[in-house]
């Protein structure tokens, strides 16, 4: 069967990504607070993120860009940051993850939740959890994980073995959370970040990547399997490939670092003005 971009019925079908997206869809509109409200409250901004985030999974993973990666560089790099920086991002924003808790039954929550929270055999786990929780273990994590991936004999096994291909996209997406969920505030909780600590954890995020970026355009030989195939589209090199993949990686990479970047500058430079204010206030009293 011929894939067309204009006909969702030709693209692929990936089961485990449409059952893992209605699933959590299911049980995000299960555990809605239905209160109708005329206005266009937070609440609605993040539940429309929260959608925008499953959507860009799903074209991702269940589109023709699933195809387009196991025959082009580019594509399978354009899966990864529509992943790591656009449905992570988004969904971290959506806040849904109490929502999509309360969609599952009562009976359900309560043992699990009291298994998890107090059960000792899961001491060490919790432990580990907290752990990688942490800001520094998540920028960690989520920075190994991006170079690993990107090694040659790791990436091609993901062009070999189908079920390694949707082990990465899941680090991919679970690690971007994690990572994404240190600088942008989840309602009603707040990261665990400073502004100034914001932007130095996104800054050094953004110069890793453009330093991988920066391996893979100024190579002078493609690293991965690409040139085994006996076509590819558009019929351009496998090197041409690679370097278009890091184009990609570099600039429209860097929109939602630059974005949340410029967003955290501004968050530290108004609460430093707001400290300035306070220190100054006292004075201008007395002077009066």
């Amino acid at each position: 069967m011929t894939v067309s971009w204009l006909n969702p019925l030709t693209w692929p079908i990936e089961p485990w990504v449409l059952l893992g997206v209605e699933v959590t869809a299911i049980l995000y509109l299960w555990g809605a607070p239905w209160k109708p409200t005329s206005s266009w409250t937070s609440s609605r901004w993040r539940a429309v993120a929260f959608w925008c985030g499953l959507g860009v999974i799903v074209l991702a993973l269940d589109s023709p860009l699933e195809s387009l990666a196991r025959q082009l560089f580019w594509a399978h790099m354009t899966q990864h940051l529509l992943l790591i920086l656009v449905a992570a991002p988004l969904l971290v924003a959506g806040a849904p993850w109490m929502q999509i808790w309360r969609g599952l039954p009562l009976s359900i929550r309560r043992p699990v939740a009291k298994t998890i929270v107090r059960h000792p055999a899961l001491a060490a786990p919790r432990r580990v959890l907290a752990l990688v929780a942490s800001p520094l273990a998540a920028w960690v994590l989520s920075s190994v994980n991006l170079w690993v991936w990107h090694w040659p004999p790791a990436y091609d096994l993901t062009l070999r073995n189908h079920l390694v291909h949707h082990l990465e996209h899941g680090l991919f997406l679970g690690l971007g959370i994690l990572f994404w969920a240190q600088v942008i505030d989840q309602h009603p909780f707040r990261a665990r970040l400073s502004p100034f600590k914001r932007v130095a954890y996104v800054f050094t995020a953004t110069i890793q990547a453009w330093v991988l970026a920066a391996v893979l355009a100024f190579a002078t030989a493609p690293f991965y399997a690409y040139p085994l195939l006996p076509w590819r589209p558009g019929g351009i090199s496998a090197l041409t490939d690679q370097q278009f993949g890091a184009g990609i990686m570099w600039v429209p990479g860097s929109i939602t670092y630059s974005i949340v970047f410029i967003t955290c500058l501004y968050l530290w430079f108004n609460e430093e003005d707001a400290r300035a204010r306070s220190f100054a206030q006292p004075t201008i009293e007395m002077l009066r």
